[in-house]
């Protein structure tokens, strides 16, 4: 009864995801110390389907999230993802970006449109030529900017993925770019390991025909 009314406290508390029919579907786990990394292989749930691919999103704001982004990919790494999808925007895609590099896993920029960086100021443009340079493959979608790059960009991600690490705050405004995207992970039954900025607070987010027991007794 205890672990009832926690999942359902998780999620009335969860931000809106368009419909009550779509949170019907999904159980939020908040993540503690204890169960950010550690799963209970007995009883694990996801082994049978291989998680190889992990897309990236997150607000343009979050340009510090080293740390947290850190986690969210160990996250990945442990359920066995090897490669990563980088869209490449500022903020947190390009802090992924820099930590994929600095921890040698294979990445692939995509680059919703060929003068993405157009209105970008120079310090800017020069950071993002210089990961583009390190990333282990890129492909641009299209040749130049035009309404609906950017979620055909995160669209792409989400159809060759099988998990979606998000920075995703609780304040963020329905329509956002990330919020838009975690709800297309979400309605293609990917996993999402999401980070609150404002909460300080990791969550994973599972379909519910799907779920996963978790090591609650570390």
């Amino acid at each position: 009864m205890l672990r009832f009314w926690v999942l359902t406290f998780l999620v009335l508390t969860m931000p809106s995801y368009n419909s009550a029919a779509g949170l019907a579907q999904y159980t939020i786990r908040t993540l503690n110390r204890n169960t950010q990394y550690n799963f209970d292989d007995e009883h694990n749930q996801f082994n049978e389907k291989e998680y190889r691919t992990a897309m990236i999103t997150g607000h343009r704001s979050a340009k510090n999230c080293l740390p947290e982004m850190a986690k969210l990919v160990t996250m990945a790494v442990n359920l066995g993802v090897t490669n990563f999808l980088c869209g490449m925007a500022l903020g947190a895609d390009q802090c992924a970006a820099e930590l994929l590099i600095m921890r040698g896993l294979k990445w692939t920029a995509v680059i919703p449109c060929g003068d993405q960086d157009k209105l970008w100021k120079p310090h800017q443009r020069s950071k993002y030529r210089k990961l583009l340079k390190e990333a282990t493959d890129q492909i641009t979608l299209y040749p130049e900017y035009s309404a609906g790059v950017m979620h055909a960009r995160n669209l792409w991600m989400v159809k060759r993925s099988q998990i979606c690490l998000a920075v995703l705050s609780s304040f963020a405004k329905p329509g956002g770019g990330t919020r838009s995207t975690v709800q297309m992970a979400l309605d293609r039954n990917l996993l999402v390991y999401r980070f609150d900025p404002e909460k300080q607070e990791y969550s994973m987010v599972e379909p519910l025909w799907k779920q996963l027991t978790l090591n609650l007794n570390g």
